[in-house]
């Protein structure tokens, strides 16, 4: 059989089920946005085989984690009591520095947030402990390394390191609602019928993530955490509903230069999945997605401008500690010495010099500048600081 015939839902829940021998998948809200995602995969990604592999595998994983997450917490109930305080939510187009931010914030002795080995395999294996933890890192790092191999010029767009802190997306895709999919293959009816979903119940099963991984390292207990994906403008008015005491760190950066960049990643992701060029397409897709997801926010953030604190690409680059300080004290967390010792240690190790250039022309993938600024010009002409 063909794995383009195997994009079907009780085919790959089935798969699933054999291969935990669990059956139980939860509260069925998830299999809406499993059907659109998968109808969209068939008619519209134009996957070649080894992309179909792939995705159905990735599926299937996603499916298996939730038939665990279920058995887990069923287990050890005492899950469900962990406190979990969210102090920022990293909010913003791609490619604005919110991976940077992450990780300089998330350094702070006072702060948290899950590593890329955790939220690929974010579940024990067996017991919790070292030995669990170690397993999960080994597979984390020849994943890692599969993956840049398979995406062409990915090194250059996006650090990738099992073993730093990263966004929350890779647990988000658990519930199906996510735009990860979107970033890999050419998905426009999923993308849009996104953009009109409830996403409350798929965030609630996000802190349910965040309690589990919480629960297996203690030492987080009382850290705030940092948490940060440019999925979270597509529900804004839901993140801040779900982490009432967050504070939104919204990230901001010259349109152009942010829709180049997404356009070469998304590029650089789709290519092995597809035998088709569909660059072109996916650039006007994602134009066309982002505008509307910032048109969304700006009413949200209209009523609620205390929950919000600006930070400029080119202002972070310029002065990273000065903005982690200032992100902090807007999200009422305390700044010592001790945080910016770590802030600073951590940008001492983490130069860009042992990464190739990354080079963009939003021309390339037929979009016209001008055009392009005219259009976002409502965003950029409020938010956005003069050069």
């Amino acid at each position: 059989m063909r794995f383009i015939d195997q994009l079907d839902a009780e085919t790959l829940i089935a798969r699933a089920r054999t291969s935990t021998g669990l059956v139980d998948l939860g509260v069925d809200h998830f299999r809406e946005p499993l059907g659109v995602l998968l109808r969209s995969m068939r008619e519209e990604a134009q996957l070649n085989e080894a992309g179909a592999q792939v995705h159905a595998g990735r599926i299937v994983n996603a499916l298996e984690n939730r038939l665990r997450r279920v058995d887990l917490v069923k287990r050890h109930p005492e899950i469900l009591d962990e406190q979990v305080e969210v102090g920022v939510v990293i909010v913003g187009l791609p490619r604005t520095g919110s991976t940077m931010l992450q990780r300089l914030l998330a350094s702070s002795p006072d702060a948290t947030a899950m590593y890329w080995w955790e939220s690929i395999f974010p579940l024990p294996r067996g017991e919790s402990g070292e030995a669990d933890f170690a397993a999960r890192k080994a597979d984390a790092v020849a994943l890692a390394e599969q993956f840049v191999a398979s995406a062409a010029g990915f090194e250059a767009i996006h650090p990738m390191d099992p073993f730093a802190h990263d966004e929350e997306l890779s647990l988000m895709e658990q519930s199906f609602i996510s735009n990860n999919p979107e970033a890999m293959l050419y998905l426009p009816s999923y993308g849009e019928w996104l953009l009109a979903a409830d996403q409350a119940w798929s965030y609630g099963e996000l802190v349910e993530w965040l309690k589990i991984l919480q629960w297996q390292d203690p030492s987080r207990r009382g850290r705030k955490w940092i948490l940060k994906a440019p999925h979270h403008l597509t529900a804004v008015r839901t993140t801040l509903e779900t982490f009432p005491d967050a504070v939104i760190a919204m990230t901001h950066r010259r349109v152009d230069h942010v829709m180049g960049s997404y356009y070469s990643m998304v590029a650089s992701l789709t290519g092995g999945n597809t035998d088709a060029d569909l660059s072109c397409e996916q650039a006007a897709h994602w134009t066309r997605r982002l505008r509307r997801n910032l048109l969304d926010m700006i009413p949200v953030r209209e009523a609620m401008p205390h929950r919000f604190f600006d930070i400029q690409y080119r202002k972070l680059l310029a002065d990273p500690i000065g903005s982690a300080a200032a992100i902090f004290a807007a999200a009422g967390i305390p700044v010592d010495e001790g945080d910016r010792a770590a802030w600073q240690a951590w940008l001492d190790g983490n130069k860009r010099d042992n990464r190739p250039s990354h080079k963009y022309d939003v021309a390339d993938y037929g979009i016209d500048r001008d055009r392009l600024m005219s259009d976002f010009a409502f965003y950029s002409d409020s938010y956005i600081d003069p050069e």
